[in-house]
């Protein structure tokens, strides 16, 4: 590179290691850019970010106060902090695949693992700052908002032959700025004819968003087959098999497909979210509980971070402690989610979140078994408001009015939540969820585990119709609960013969099998399972 064009160069470095920090001012020296500034705090950097524009920011991972390196690039990204002419290098001591997938996401120009040499270090910049300086006009229409000159100029510069090594990037740009103009149609025949020509991955990618986006569903189911197989393409491809699922109702399918997304690129935070949506649909409030979970821990010090994410979480361990039938676990759960409200308090001392606060109080009062107190609270507390404002929060006010017996005031709290979401645009994975919920709760006025208690009397009673009608429906609420799991099946396996229709009867058994095999008995509970796996299930 020209000594005259890097003295130019504005550099940013962040990392808060003093040898790192040392060493790398000492390479950029030796490379001759001498406009350096250092820092070793992410907050710092931001404010830096604000008051002026670098040409290129070399931003380590590991930062321990506060932000990490990721949030802070996410965070410098979304805001637009930089112009898109600012080149960004990626530099972490860790390479677990996860974070390198997420860091991925936000398509940093280069990522760089250390340890590096001077050389690496040069390579990545000149080439980051090669491609900057040839796709400068084409930034400043980007940075002024007007996708539809951009694109006159990417076309303008893919007419002047430019280099081999850019035609790529200005062809993922184009297709990228035919997606976010709502120009899909064109974007699928732009990305057909680049496939044409070489699979690249990032056009595979591209086409199928396209494709999904004109509601071609069928053409996009085929090209995830393929696409699950290849590492570059898989997140993708089980994010969009997890859309499709969805839209299919296969629940099941949709989150199975999603925790693999999540597990390849876990600081997604929107991607956390749909799971957790699709876990309650799917009443596997383990897994809502750990994307709840998630979603804290990869949220706080970021731009994402807030009260919501402290009260979402102390939901979790309540309606996870609700489906379980272990005392102990049930109780680390509940000191769990009052750890997370005296988080929320010292994070956000003027959040004005009291309301909610005292709905969870008496959500654990509940779980506690102080039905009396709960009901004390909820008494109390305003009626149905005129307005809804979050919906989260009505819906938490409704299943605790459920639980504590209020099952009119639950309903009336469902009703004006149903009419909010007729009003307002709502995220279509919360308003399956919401359907489901009130539909659920309409039809049962006693809460799952006390429904359970019920089935377990009339069954010592001899009563076993009843029995066994309570147990299904408890087991419907609480698939993955092992105990309720079997009741059912016991109950199943001792009714009189021809009683249950053999088909319902074998998927019951083997829904329940699963649930058992997947969850945890005591040992009272797994010496009747071995009973019945002696007495019933051998014959």
């Amino acid at each position: 590179m020209e000594q005259a064009f890097s003295r130019d160069i504005r550099i940013l470095v962040i990392d808060e290691q003093a040898l790192a920090q040392n060493y790398l001012k000492f390479a950029l020296e030796k490379l001759g850019y001498s406009s350096v500034q250092l820092t070793d705090r992410a907050s710092w950097a931001l404010q830096l970010c604000q008051q002026q524009q670098f040409d290129l920011i070399i931003l380590s991972f590991n930062l321990q106060q506060g932000k990490d390196g990721f949030q802070l690039y996410e965070e410098l990204k979304t805001r637009q902090l930089q112009s898109h002419n600012t080149g960004f290098i990626f530099i972490s001591a860790e390479t677990d695949p996860s974070l390198v997938h997420s860091v991925i996401e936000l398509q940093p120009d280069e990522f760089l693992a250390k340890p590096y040499t001077i050389g690496d270090l040069q390579q990545r910049i000149e080439r980051v700052l090669k491609r900057k300086q040839e796709l400068r006009p084409l930034h400043q229409y980007l940075d002024a908002n007007r996708p539809e000159k951009a694109l006159q100029e990417l076309d303008q510069l893919l007419a002047n032959a430019p280099s081999p090594k850019l035609i790529p990037t200005l062809l993922k740009l184009k297709g990228d700025l035919l997606l976010q103009s709502g120009r899909a149609a064109d974007a699928v025949k732009f990305y057909q004819s680049v496939q044409a020509v070489q699979p690249f991955s990032w056009a595979q990618i591209g086409l199928v968003r396209a494709l999904f986006a004109c509601e071609d569903f069928d053409a996009v189911g085929m090209m995830l087959e393929r696409m699950s197989t290849r590492s570059d393409t898989k997140l993708v491809a089980l994010e969009y098999q997890s859309e499709l699922e969805f839209r299919n109702k296969s629940f099941d399918q949709a989150q199975q497909h999603l925790e693999q997304a999540v597990d390849l690129a876990p600081r997604n935070l929107f991607r956390q979210q749909k799971l957790q949506q699709l876990s309650r649909l799917n009443h596997d409030y383990e897994r809502q509980y750990k994307s709840a979970r998630d979603l804290l821990k990869f949220a706080r010090h970021s731009m994402y971070e807030q009260p919501d994410l402290y009260l979402n979480l102390a939901r979790a361990c309540i309606d996870y402690a609700v489906s379980m039938d272990e005392d102990g676990e049930t109780n680390k759960l509940s000191k769990q989610a009052t750890e997370a409200l005296n988080q929320l308090r010292n994070a956000f001392p003027q959040s004005d979140t009291h309301e909610q606060q005292t709905v969870l109080q008496a959500r654990l009062h509940y779980l506690r078994a102080q039905k009396d107190k709960a009901l004390k609270i909820l008494e109390t507390m305003d009626e149905v408001p005129l307005q809804i404002t979050a919906l989260e929060d009505a819906l938490d006010r409704a299943k605790a009015l459920h639980e504590v017996g209020l099952t009119q005031a639950s309903k009336r709290w469902f009703e004006k939540i149903g009419e909010f979401c007729q009003q307002q645009p709502t995220d279509p994975y919360l308003q399956t969820y919401l359907q489901q919920e009130q539909q659920e709760r309409a039809e049962l006025t006693t809460a799952p585990r006390e429904l359970n208690n019920i089935a377990v009397m009339h069954y010592q009673h001899g009563n076993w119709q009843a029995a066994l009608g309570a147990f299904e429906h408890a087991f419907r609420l609480l698939p993955r609960n092992a105990g309720i799991a079997l009741n059912l099946l016991q109950s199943m396996l001792t009714a009189p013969t021809g009683a249950i229709d053999p088909v319902k009867r074998s998927r019951l058994q083997q829904a329940c099998l699963r649930a058992i095999d997947q969850g945890k008995l005591n040992p009272e509970q797994q010496r009747r399972f071995e009973q019945l796996k002696q007495k019933q299930l051998a014959s």
